[in-house]
């Protein structure tokens, strides 16, 4: 086993702020070493506005890369050399490799859970998918099932204008596609279940920590046998409507796959390294360890502050 760290380590980060809570780094460098990698990503804090000077130290230092999470995520656009076209259409970029100081930026979270559905089994092909919330993945996971021939995309979201937006962007790309937006309405829910092929949850209800949640799933039974329902929460592990779909027998996939394989891609990405399905139970441990060491930091630093 080599030495870690020397001159040839390579250097990433992952940049944000706040970064207290991310669990990023963890897992990051989990796979750095399952793939055998001379590589260790770091946490650091940058505030908003701080990304050009940030970059230039990146590249006086010679890091590889760095990973993104708020504020920045739009930000870092416009400071790119080349970005995905997917990634700029949808203003969100979550990943950037510097090559020859240029820095190369691409949103993974799509590819991410399009490859979870994948890894399910469930035929993206010709299929008919009901998407859940315009929210920031919204967009990219649509773009991902429609490049991978999704036949249709209803989008139902609060206020409709964000959800119009994304069919507006969708439409370019993919010129043929039924694309719709509507409100997010049990009425709407309920005329459009019965002929959604794949379900895919984008908001925040039903995550833990968050007190909203959807009040009425008679939706979840108006759905095909054969559908699919995913979510990308993966706190909890099954959150009500994947509870309620797994109840009627329909395939459900968590936020968790969602996750795994954007690590993946986010290795093919920065090294150019395939992961094969062996590391996803390790990516899966990662995460779940990941996450109750934040939970228990979070308790401590909650006790911390009552006592005082």
């Amino acid at each position: 086993m080599r030495v870690k760290y020397d001159v040839d380590t390579q250097l990433l980060f992952q940049i944000g702020d706040p970064l207290d809570h991310a669990c990023a780094c963890t897992i990051h460098n989990r796979m750095y070493e399952l793939a055998n990698l001379n590589a260790v990503n770091l946490n650091v804090v940058v505030k908003k506005g701080e990304l050009p000077a940030f970059i230039q130290s990146c590249k006086q230092l010679g890091v590889k890369g760095f990973d993104i999470t708020m504020p920045h995520k739009s930000d870092i656009i416009p400071l790119c050399d080349e970005v995905e076209p997917f990634s700029r259409e949808f203003n969100c970029v979550n990943h950037v490799k510097i090559r020859d100081g240029k820095l190369i930026g691409v949103g993974l979270d799509g590819l991410g859970m399009v490859m979870a559905i994948e890894d399910s089994g469930f035929p993206i092909y010709g299929s008919k998918v009901l998407m859940l919330g315009a929210g920031a993945v919204s967009g990219p996971i649509a773009a991902e099932l429609c490049q991978r021939g999704a036949s249709s995309v209803v989008i139902l979201n609060r206020t409709v204008s964000k959800a119009e937006k994304i069919t507006i962007s969708l439409k370019k790309y993919f010129p043929t596609l039924q694309a719709t937006a509507m409100s997010m309405t049990l009425e709407n829910l309920c005329s459009c279940a019965p002929e959604a092929d794949l379900v895919v949850q984008c908001t925040s209800l039903g995550m833990s920590g968050h007190q909203g949640d959807y009040e009425d799933l008679t939706f979840i039974d108006l759905l095909p046998k054969d559908a699919c329902v995913a979510d990308v929460i993966f706190n909890p592990e099954r959150t009500s409507i994947l509870a309620r779909a797994e109840a009627r027998g329909l395939r459900v996939l968590n936020g968790m796959g969602m996750l795994v394989n954007q690590e993946k891609a986010m290795m093919k990405f920065h090294f150019g390294v395939d992961l094969g399905p062996e590391f996803a139970l390790e990516g899966e441990e990662t995460l779940l360890m990941a996450l109750v060491m934040r939970q228990l930091r979070t308790r401590r630093l909650t006790r911390k502050g009552a006592s005082k």
